[in-house]
């Protein structure tokens, strides 16, 4: 090196890199990494004015990036009734509580409720009109595929037993007809279009949360996995004020009630924040082929088991829609990016990658198919040959209380398919992971733990689902750094630490690698750097000096 590094941090390094995945030391300068390699090497760029940091019993690796969040979004909870975190038999006081500090007649908005939590994964409205004092009230479940309303949301946007099922949605009835409370999938537009508009401070306030939020679990890097135009616009002006530090990449969201003439909006998206060269991209479109397994939107191949009437689930496209919107998106440069949790959805998407190929060749656009619930195994080899990143959300493959009441027992034979993680990876499958937070929790050594267990985070006696797919520790730090990297177009510059890759990296403190499995997620991030300056440092971390 022609000059001394900015930075040495000495200590264990994974380094991501493949044939070469373990170092001593990195050195960095001018944001990038000078050099990696053992000890003597690195201390070689130890210069008078370097900063020297020792790590004893961590661990130095990149820094971790989330292939699918909905950062955003999810950061807005925590402006307005959030219940992610509460038990659900306190759910109605805290409404209850948030409501009372609005004014008259102000709508309660919010969420994070649990679907394990009410029968049928179905709340009423009756309980919630109790608590608000008559106030129109949407409060999204956790996976944000269904709502729950008060009679007088239901009377703003004319819901009534008249009203149909909307293509693709459910508006939930009692034994009478009435609407009970619940709206599932593109039901839920039915009431969202009367609430009040998100404003461009109310989305910066978001950001700025989020962004910080991440920076402490270790990420500096990450895919909002369903981006309209006012978002588009926050994260472009966070940028341009310096304030965004970290990489952002945007998946658009392709809207199923339109077709290909929604292309060149997409375009234009695309190109107002390609034309700025920041740390905001837009490669991709986001595609949802169904919903989820709990509420029985999922598009399965056959029957659900047990449920009348007697359903496949609801897919948002047929075949030669779905075709259609993918061959328009591939030929106008986009990655894809799928939301696909039953078998047939996944097949579908699939389909459309390969539709895609056979009209305009082989381009890297590196499609992704996230969720992965259901695969058909004669599906799992079809990855690799396509070019399509299993994208792959961990923390939900065990066998939690969902799993235990709403998904196994309307799954049958087909419950010895979900999250066939191990299986992905020996066909050969390129794997990214990412947290679907606010879904669930976006710390990737939790999310880890799960890969590696296939049990609900620290519980060690827990059962495993499916203990076969767990993934090795190695695979699953990769799947966020160099695979989610890979997966987000930012491996030329970012997920592994080589000399020239950008200083992007993280300090553990503690070695998961030298860990039980099952306390893999204690393990916490004591310093975070991008681009080689320190975004988040928590005082007092242990072994880092």
């Amino acid at each position: 090196m022609t000059r001394a590094a900015d930075t040495v941090l000495l200590g264990r390094v994974f380094t991501a890199v493949p044939g070469a995945p373990w170092a001593e030391g990195v050195a960095l300068r001018d944001g990038v990494v000078a050099a990696v390699g053992d000890e003597a090497t690195v201390r070689a760029a130890i210069g008078p004015r370097t900063e020297v940091r020792v790590v004893t019993g961590g661990l130095i690796c990149p820094a971790f990036q989330d292939a699918h969040i909905h950062l955003a979004e999810g950061s807005l909870f925590d402006l307005w009734c959030n219940v992610h975190d509460v038990a659900p038999e306190a759910y109605l006081e805290t409404i209850g509580a948030y409501a009372a500090s609005l004014p008259a007649g102000a709508w309660v908005r919010g969420g994070g409720w649990s679907m394990a939590a009410f029968e049928g994964g179905s709340p009423l409205r009756a309980p919630l009109d109790a608590v608000v004092g008559g106030r129109p009230v949407y409060l999204t479940a956790r996976d944000g595929h269904s709502a729950w309303v008060s009679t007088r949301a239901l009377e703003l946007a004319g819901i009534t037993r008249e009203t149909p099922d909307p293509p693709g949605g459910r508006i939930e009835r009692d034994a009478h007809g009435e609407p009970s409370g619940t709206l599932h999938e593109t039901a839920i537009r039915l009431v969202l279009a009367h609430l009040p508009d998100v404003t461009q401070a109310d989305w910066r306030a978001a950001l700025e949360l989020g962004q910080r939020y991440m920076h402490s679990l270790g990420i500096t890097a990450w895919h909002d996995a369903r981006v309209e135009p006012e978002i588009l616009d926050a994260y472009r002006a966070l940028d341009a004020a310096g304030a965004l530090h970290g990489r952002a990449v945007m998946a658009l969201w392709w809207d199923p009630a339109r077709g290909v003439e929604q292309l060149a909006e997409l375009e234009a998206q695309r190109a107002s924040v390609s034309a700025a060269a920041g740390n905001v991209t837009a490669p991709t479109a986001k595609i949802f082929v169904d919903g989820v397994l709990e509420n029985h939107t999922a598009a399965l191949s056959e029957p659900y088991s047990g449920v009348a009437p007697p359903t496949r689930g609801e897919p948002l496209y047929d075949a030669e829609t779905l075709n259609a919107a993918v061959a328009a998106c591939a030929g106008a440069g986009f990655q894809v990016h799928f939301h696909a949790i039953g078998d047939w959805a996944v097949r579908a998407a699939l389909d459309a990658c390969a539709h895609a190929r056979e009209l305009h060749g082989v381009r890297d656009l590196r499609h992704q198919v996230s969720h992965l619930q259901v695969v058909d195994p004669r599906d799992l080899g079809r990855f690799a040959p396509l070019g399509v990143v299993a994208n792959l959300q961990a923390y939900w493959a065990c066998m939690d209380e969902q799993m235990r009441t709403l998904c196994l027992p309307v799954l049958g034979e087909r419950g010895a398919w979900q999250y066939p993680f191990a299986s992905l990876r020996d066909a050969g499958a390129p794997i990214a992971m990412g947290s679907d937070w606010r879904v669930s929790t976006p710390d990737p050594l939790k999310q880890m733990e799960v890969a590696v267990t296939r049990r609900e985070e620290g519980r060690p006696d827990a059962e495993p689902l499916l203990a076969d797919e767990a993934l090795t520790l190695h695979d699953a730090l990769l799947g966020f750094t160099a695979g989610a990297a890979f997966a987000n177009h930012l491996d030329a510059e970012t997920g592994t630490l080589a000399a020239g890759m950008s200083a992007d990296l993280v300090v553990l403190d503690r070695d998961p690698f030298a860990a039980p499995a099952h306390e893999i997620g204690r393990t916490s991030v004591a310093l975070t750097l991008h681009r080689g300056r320190v975004v988040h440092e928590r005082s007092g971390a242990g072994g880092v000096r």
